[in-house]
């Protein structure tokens, strides 16, 4: 884990504009696997918390949710990824119920990541009131560095699901890892070959000008 790296670009971000009104750092550990790809740094985790678009409105809230009130609607368009802190709610599609989710658990990753809308309600569990945090995906436009680790975060969170509740086998486990270990590696690499190549175009402009 670099910090270094992910300093300098919170810092690049947080200079222009902070949230009004930033989730508690509390929180943000609350969420599996979010120190671990991110950092137990407490001024980095701040950091974090306060991103924000340009109305100061912060990436990642903090919300409350009484029993069977809707969390996320069926066919609507959004870019949010959730994650179930506290209560009980479950998945539905029509009149069927497709999964309940208990804590600490993500969901709405799917079709965020499919750029798609929803394909099923999520609501709150009878008698059920709930925490949730839910992470606006634009925050991963901002950065290079914040799109590697919120992506990271989405992939832990989202196989460690799979895991748990469909049986998935280590092999398989180790398998999503190392897929995603080699697509960011060659990122890299193509981030390392497309600033060669500016190096040599501005090379080649000055030539051209002598």
């Amino acid at each position: 884990m670099n910090d270094k790296k992910l300093r300098e670009a919170l810092n690049k971000i947080t200079k222009k504009q902070s949230a009004k009104f930033p989730v508690a750092v509390s929180v943000l550990r609350q969420v599996p696997f979010f120190t671990e790809v991110f950092s137990d740094n407490e001024e980095i985790l701040k950091k974090i918390s306060q991103l924000a678009d340009s109305d100061k409105k912060a990436y990642i809230r903090y919300k409350t949710f009484k029993s069977n009130e809707i969390i996320v609607q069926q066919g609507d368009v959004e870019n949010s990824v959730f994650w179930l802190l506290k209560g009980a709610a479950h998945i539905r599609s029509g009149d069927r119920t497709l999964a309940h989710i208990k804590p600490v658990t993500c969901f709405g990753e799917l079709t965020v990541a499919a750029s798609m809308g929803r394909t099923a309600t999520v609501k709150t569990s009878e008698g059920e009131d709930a925490e949730v945090l839910e992470i606006d995906w634009s925050i991963t436009q901002r950065d290079s560095e914040l799109r590697d680790r919120f992506l990271e975060l989405l992939l832990k969170s989202t196989t460690d699901k799979l895991k748990s509740d469909y049986l998935v086998s280590a092999k398989m486990w180790k398998g999503a890892r190392d897929l995603y270990a080699s697509c960011k590696k060659r990122v890299q690499e193509l981030e390392v070959e497309n600033e060669k190549l500016k190096s040599l175009n501005i090379a080649l402009k000055k030539e051209l000008k002598a």
